[in-house]
C-alpha cells in the first residue's frame, strides 16, 4: 500500500474528531447560563430637586435699658444792669479845660474864654479876557474856495490860554466846514492874545471857549 493512499484513508477520522470537538464546546456555551447586566447610568446626569429653605431671620436684640437722660440745663437770661451815667465834668474842670486851650492860666484878661479863628478868605479866581489890543487879529481869513462860491459859516472853538496869554491849545467843538476848523485853529495859534487869569493876583492857565462867524459882509 502506497503511502498516498493511506492518507486518504485516515482523513476521514480526523474530520470526524474535530466536528465532535466543536460540537461539544456549542453545546456547552449553549447549556451554559445567560446573564445580561443592566447599564449603568450616568450619575452626572441625574436631576435632584432642591429644597430652597429662607435664611434665618435675623435675631433682633433686645434693646438694653438705657439709663434716663438727663434734663437739659437752661441758663436763665441774664439781666444786664445799666450803670449809672457818668457825672459830666463839673464847673471847675470846664473852666480849667478852656484856660488850656487859650493857652494860658494867669489873670490875663479873656483867660478861661475860648477863641474863635478867622476863617481864610476863599481865593479870588479871574477868569482870561480877549486883549483888546488884539481885537483885530481875531477874525481868520477867509478860505479862498468858499468866498468864490460864497459859502458862509461858523466854528465853536475851546482854548487854553497860558500865563503870558498865548493860547497853547486849540480844541475844535463845531464847525460848518474842515476849511472855516483849520483856519481858526491857524489863526488862534498865531495871533490871538489874551489877558491872562489870575487866582489871587497870580496868573493861571485858564480854558476860553469863542464861536468865530464867517460872513461876507
Amino acid at each position: 500500500m502506497s503511502y498516498a493512499s493511506e492518507n486518504r484513508r485516515g482523513s476521514p477520522l480526523g474530520m470526524g474528531a474535530a466536528i465532535f470537538i466543536n460540537g461539544s464546546i456549542i453545546l456547552a456555551v449553549a447549556l451554559s447560563p445567560l446573564v445580561v447586566h443592566p447599564p449603568k447610568r450616568d450619575k452626572g446626569l441625574e436631576g435632584r430637586s432642591i429644597t430652597l429653605q429662607p435664611p434665618p431671620e435675623p435675631e433682633v436684640e433686645k434693646a438694653k435699658d438705657s439709663p434716663e437722660t438727663p434734663p437739659i440745663f437752661v441758663p436763665k437770661p441774664q439781666v444786664q444792669t445799666q450803670l449809672p451815667p457818668k457825672p459830666g465834668p463839673t464847673i471847675k474842670e470846664t473852666e480849667t479845660a478852656k484856660t488850656v486851650l487859650n493857652g494860658g492860666g494867669g489873670d490875663d484878661e479873656g483867660a478861661g474864654t475860648i477863641r474863635q479863628i478867622p476863617e481864610l478868605p476863599k481865593p479870588v479866581f479871574k477868569s482870561a479876557l480877549r486883549d483888546p489890543r488884539f481885537a483885530r487879529d481875531f477874525q481868520p481869513d477867509y478860505p479862498v474856495g468858499k468866498l468864490r462860491l460864497e459859502i458862509e459859516g461858523s466854528v465853536k472853538v475851546r482854548v487854553l490860554v497860558g500865563t503870558d496869554g498865548r493860547v497853547r491849545q486849540v480844541q475844535i467843538l463845531e464847525a460848518s466846514d474842515s476849511d472855516f476848523a483849520r483856519a481858526t485853529e491857524r489863526q488862534a495859534l498865531r495871533a490871538w492874545r489874551f489877558t491872562p487869569a489870575t487866582r489871587d493876583g497870580i496868573p493861571v492857565e485858564d480854558w476860553q471857549t469863542l464861536t468865530v462867524r464867517f460872513d461876507i459882509d
